[in-house]
């Protein structure tokens, strides 16, 4: 049976490179923080894929620190960030969980930014909010559910004006944007390996000098803020997909755009009804989230996976029931128009033919969803 995967947001394929990468990287033998000949040559790939990765964020080698994940990168900022320099953690509504439940950990007072009904932070009311002190403000650049760009450079802005480190989570932004206007307003950036087409078991989190955050595995290893044995072959999976994305990021951009607007326009032509979620504000290409008036999410989901489309909801389920997703709801939607709602991302190899299935199949599992 023919599939469709269109859930490029939860996992993007792996990239050719990547995987020529982590095959390579599979016969290399030792530790790289060992001092002999077979150390000294784990330790070099480590290093390219750090100068790799350093190139795609619009940084130093230095400035990049490599974990296991995004979430541990962000788990890092948030956490060893607000312990470093001290005072209150602002987060937006819509931020991911990794830094949600991050800076709910800390058990001093968290700051909720709000934001508009078409997903971007609500500026005004931000200020307000900041003004009253932080240390710490941590943001997404692309939100992962809807695809919308915030507003980093005004939220940079504020941050600077209460006295606090701005931390930007950009890992739905990385390999569709150009980072270099994110890196230059953060103190920290953390990205994942495998959103951009390298093999899960590999983050990073940008640093910039004098921006050190509490080390939350303590080790010699990233300048003695994330300890434990490097993974080397994710590592080099992830040096390697973030060059082949920085080389041709403009065209990449340009094809997985032209996917994007084509699902837009397969979802309309099925149900003249539906609602793109935060379609007026500015999103990244890749990420179309729907809402289907009258429709039960979770079964158009089962039903589109029946026909073979990978399509997600955007939200956790708990114990096999879908809970309403946390950023429709602070966008406004009630928990009813929040479960009919589905997310449809893609990439840069997305096919015609994996589009044309959506088209075929979206229609009749819509009948069957219908409340």
């Amino acid at each position: 049976m023919k599939r469709a995967y269109l859930d490029w947001a939860a996992s993007a394929p792996v990239h050719p490179a990547a995987r020529a990468a982590a095959i390579e990287a599979l016969e290399v033998l030792g530790n790289a923080s060992s001092p002999h000949a077979e150390g000294r040559r784990a330790r070099d790939w480590v290093e390219r894929a750090r100068e790799q990765v350093a190139r795609l964020c619009r940084c130093s080698p230095r400035e990049v620190i490599f974990t296991a994940s995004g979430s541990e990168a962000n788990a890092l900022a948030v956490i060893g960030g607000s312990r470093a320099v001290g005072g209150r953690v602002a987060v937006s509504a819509i931020d991911h969980p990794s830094v949600l439940l991050a800076a709910r950990s800390l058990g001093t007072e968290v700051l909720t930014l709000p934001c508009t009904p078409e997903g971007t932070i609500d500026l005004e009311r931000a200020e307000a909010i900041l003004a009253e002190g932080a240390g710490l403000v941590a943001v997404q650049v692309a939100n992962n559910e809807t695809g919308v760009l915030q507003p980093v450079r005004e939220i940079a802005a504020l941050a600077a004006r209460a006295g606090a480190r701005l931390h930007l989570d950009a890992v739905q932004a990385a390999g569709k944007i150009d980072l270099g206007f994110a890196v230059e307003r953060a103190h920290t950036l953390s990205l994942s390996a495998h959103k951009i087409g390298g093999i899960a078991g590999a983050g990073a989190l940008v640093v910039r000098r004098g921006s050190e955050p509490d080390p939350a595995i303590p080790g010699h290893q990233e300048r003695g803020l994330r300890g434990g044995t490097h993974a080397l072959v994710a590592i080099a999976a992830f040096g390697a997909v973030a060059e082949a994305v920085e080389r041709e990021l403009s065209a990449r951009r340009e094809r997985i755009l032209r996917a994007t607007k084509e699902v837009e326009r397969i979802v309309r032509e099925a149900a003249p009804d539906a609602v793109i979620n935060g379609g007026g504000a500015e999103r990244v290409p890749g990420i179309v989230n729907v809402r289907f008036p009258g429709v039960d999410g979770e079964t158009l989901l089962l039903a589109l996976d029946l026909a073979g489309v990978a399509a997600s909801h955007g939200a956790a389920c708990s114990t096999g029931a879908m809970e309403p997703s946390h950023v429709l709801r602070a966008m406004g939607l009630d928990p009813a128009e929040a479960r009919s709602c589905i997310r449809f991302s893609v990439g840069e190899s997305t096919t015609d033919e994996e589009l044309a299935l959506l088209a075929s199949a979206l229609e009749p599992a819509l009948r069957s969803a219908r409340l």
